[in-house]
């Protein structure tokens, strides 16, 4: 049986981190390593173009659900307004060994490595 990837609370919080940020579901967190794109009503926003960050701080207190990914997209997150989060894979040379992981507070570490 898969680990579900759907937080059970809104999003509570935002956290950049010099190189990667996290989303918080009050006891659930994500941690996003790979390259990202914010999709608002058709407009893709990458990762670290402007706006992104207000973007993404902007749907604080919106549900997410996982929803099944695309060809290079390792994680897509659907918000409750619409809004979609997209982790992409790394481009060999420059990802970590890490593309994401998610943690909650009764269920195991889920880790997604990049290939």
């Amino acid at each position: 049986m898969r680990p579900s990837l759907t937080p059970i609370e809104p999003l509570s919080q935002v956290v950049f981190v010099h190189d990667y940020f996290q989303l918080f579901f009050d006891d659930e967190v994500f941690s996003v390593y790979n390259p990202v794109v914010l999709v608002l009503q058709g407009e893709k926003l990458h990762q670290p173009s402007p706006g992104f960050c207000d973007a993404l701080v902007a749907l604080i207190g919106q549900r997410a659900e996982a929803m099944p990914t695309e060809p290079d997209c390792l994680l897509a997150l659907s918000f409750a307004r619409g809004a979609k989060l997209l982790v992409l894979e790394a481009a060999s040379a420059s990802g970590g060994a890490e593309a994401f992981s998610f943690k909650t507070s009764t269920g195991p570490l889920v880790v997604k490595h990049n290939a």
